[in-house]
């Protein structure tokens, strides 16, 4: 597919479809031309009056035959709905993670089969696989500087508690959340997971407990080619948004630290100090949301597969189902790792 720009339809336009609109109207490769969102009434309009069509219904979006690619950034509960009427409509798609909470993984394999049956590209947002940090780790992994990778660790800590009301619309702490490590796991890896073994608790604030939330997990997985993982997660960093990863293999180790506002660290014969992390995930991420929307433009253009598929939705749905019942349970749960579509 030739093109010079690609008319695009974001939907849904919340905390996450608001950064997404920021970044697309910085891509010269991209014509924004609808805005969708439930919400939408007159204020809207006026608000986003550089926009050509600021609409209320996604089908609005779908049914113009100039729009080449949407973004599906609404509630979770809806994303496998959009994403199917999408597909039907040829359009290319870009989703933000958890595919479904609740939709039956049958469900999801069928409206796979309709992406695929009609030709058009589907990608996850798994923003942090583009992190450019993230992608050194990755391609180093990759390129068997650290030898055969033995063990992955990743921590995941936010800097604030979420409100209950927003919790409750896009999922409690292992689907919002660790939903994203499993993923930066299994990519370092380059193996499907077979295990999960997860605790979790309520350290931070117990009324998570009332909308049968967690704040704080620690889980242990292990991968197909034996290897082992470590996940820890809090909902509540006072010092920042802290994000880390490591993968120890049998020639070496290869690690990503914080971002933080400086690289500048003091030391005195008192105590040694250093910025914090950034405070919170868009600023994070920024250079990695960028990244991964321009990466879904390239495979649209250039026709190539895009960074994280639907296939690579499910496998870490799964391991978050068994983090879930791993921590109900308290025992060990086995992931299978096989699909094929």
């Amino acid at each position: 597919m030739a093109m010079d720009k690609i008319n695009v339809g974001l939907i849904g336009v919340g905390r996450q479809g608001t950064n997404h609109y920021n970044n697309l109207l910085s891509m010269p490769n991209v014509n924004l031309e609808y805005i969708c969102d439930l919400k939408v009434d007159e204020s809207w309009k006026k608000k986003f009056q550089n926009i050509p069509h600021v609409v209320k219904d996604y089908h609005e979006v779908l049914n113009d035959p100039s729009i080449q690619a949407v973004m599906v950034v609404t509630s979770t509960d809806s994303h496998a709905q959009i994403v199917l009427d999408a597909a039907k409509a040829h359009k290319n798609i870009f989703c933000e993670k958890p595919f479904s909470m609740n939709t039956p993984e049958d469900k999801i394999r069928d409206i796979l089969h309709v992406v695929k049956d009609n030709g058009v590209k589907l990608q996850m947002g798994f923003n942090r696989r583009m992190d450019p940090q993230f992608q050194e780790v990755y391609q180093g992994v990759r390129a068997g500087q650290i030898g055969d990778p033995q063990i992955v660790k990743t921590t995941s800590r936010d800097p604030f508690v979420l409100d209950k009301e927003l919790i409750k619309r896009i999922g409690g702490l292992p689907w919002d959340f660790t939903i994203h490590d499993l993923d930066l796991a299994r990519y370092m890896m380059g193996s499907n997971i077979t295990e999960v073994y997860a605790k979790g608790g309520t350290l931070i604030d117990p009324t998570l407990k009332e909308i049968g939330d967690v704040d704080t997990i620690a889980l242990v997985l292990e991968f197909e080619n034996g290897a082992f993982g470590l996940i820890d997660n809090s909902r509540q960093a006072v010092y920042g948004y802290d994000n880390r990863v490591e993968v120890f293999g049998s020639k070496g180790m290869l690690k990503a630290e914080n971002v933080s506002g400086s690289t500048v660290e003091l030391y005195t014969k008192e105590n040694e100090t250093q910025k914090n992390p950034l405070p919170i995930f868009t600023q994070r991420y920024h250079q990695a949301y960028v990244d991964e929307v321009n990466s879904f433009f390239k495979s649209i253009i250039e026709n190539k597969p895009v960074v994280a598929d639907g296939v690579d939705a499910i496998m870490a749905q799964r391991a978050v189902i068994a983090v879930d019942e791993s921590i109900k349970t308290g025992k060990p749960i086995k992931v299978d790792p096989h699909f094929t579509l």
